[in-house]
């Protein structure tokens, strides 16, 4: 399991620096339009073989499974893609880390889940490492940076979005089946977005691009995705949660490594303030699933 995780985390850490090396060659919409075309023709393929839903979608359902495509396809990809035009992949990986965060507060809000104190303690922790590295940024880099920041936070969100409303999705319909069609679902949202400029950029894109592309849409998503629910599915989902600290660790080395970027005192505190934060309500996250366990087999 937790070779798989690395894996995983290598695979998804690459991925931010693979989408700055796009960032000057394609636009932020049609990079998202290109990644989720091709990752469409990956979830196609498996669907005859993972696509079968357990139950059928009933009219309840639609709204949330409307929610969850555009969260998880649209709003993610979307606000990613246009973040690291102004700020680095490290960077990037480290406020996409503060999911888990906003997991709590929208799990708290709408699925009425009761935290501790430890879990609190931990949000205020994240926020303090996110001003660390909101003020950092400002400090090396100046105001024009603000606008890749809120949109990083912005991915966090959606992430958290989805995840929190997919959750009562994934017993219902399988999670295997759900990830299929979630990514048909929001690939189709994104056809409104289609312009004139998508296929001269494409048309442009260098091999070094087409490489970058194909392992965001094939390796990245198809493969990525499946693996991770597939994960959840056999009931991993304690373990998977080591993967948070591992992605901003292989970005910030990536981009280090490859983009050539620098690592500031500021990114350093501030971001290890966060995996601290995440790391805390992960296993409170663990206790907490472990108890209901016990209950459940006592009851």
């Amino acid at each position: 399991m937790y070779g798989v995780l690395v894996t995983l985390s290598i695979i998804w850490g690459i991925a931010f620096v693979a989408i700055k090396i796009l960032e000057p060659m394609i636009s932020p919409v049609n990079l998202t339009l290109l990644r989720w075309f091709i990752a469409s023709l990956g979830f196609l393929a498996l669907l005859p073989v993972y696509g079968r839903l357990k139950t059928r979608i009933s009219l309840r359902d639609i709204p949330r499974l409307i929610l969850v495509s555009f969260a998880n396809v649209v709003a993610y990809h979307l606000t990613i893609n246009y973040s690291e035009g102004s700020i680095g992949a490290g960077l990037e990986t480290l406020l996409v880390a503060l999911g888990p965060i906003f997991i709590v507060v929208l799990s708290t809000i709408f699925l009425k889940e009761k935290h501790g104190r430890v879990i609190y303690a931990a949000i205020v922790l994240a926020l303090i490492g996110a001003l660390i590295l909101f003020f950092g940024t400002l400090k090396t880099s100046g105001t024009s940076t603000i606008p890749g920041i809120l949109e990083g936070i912005g991915t966090a969100l959606s992430y958290a979005t989805f995840a929190v409303f997919a959750k009562p999705l994934i017993p219902k319909f399988g999670a295997k089946a759900l990830t299929i069609w979630v990514g048909l679902i929001g690939t189709a949202m994104l056809l409104p977005l289609m312009s004139g400029s998508f296929i001269a950029q494409v048309s442009r894109l260098p091999l070094s691009g087409w490489v970058a592309i194909l392992y965001l849409s094939l390796l990245s998503t198809v493969f990525g995705y499946m693996l991770f629910y597939i994960m959840i599915e056999k009931g991993g989902v304690a373990k998977v949660s080591v993967q948070l600290y591992l992605i901003p660790v292989v970005g910030i080395v990536g981009g280090v490594l490859i983009l050539g970027e620098t690592v500031s005192v500021y990114t350093i505190i501030g971001g290890a303030t966060m995996l601290v934060a995440v790391a805390l309500t992960t296993v409170k996250w663990k206790v907490n699933g472990e108890r209901n366990k016990e209950r459940s087999l006592r009851n």
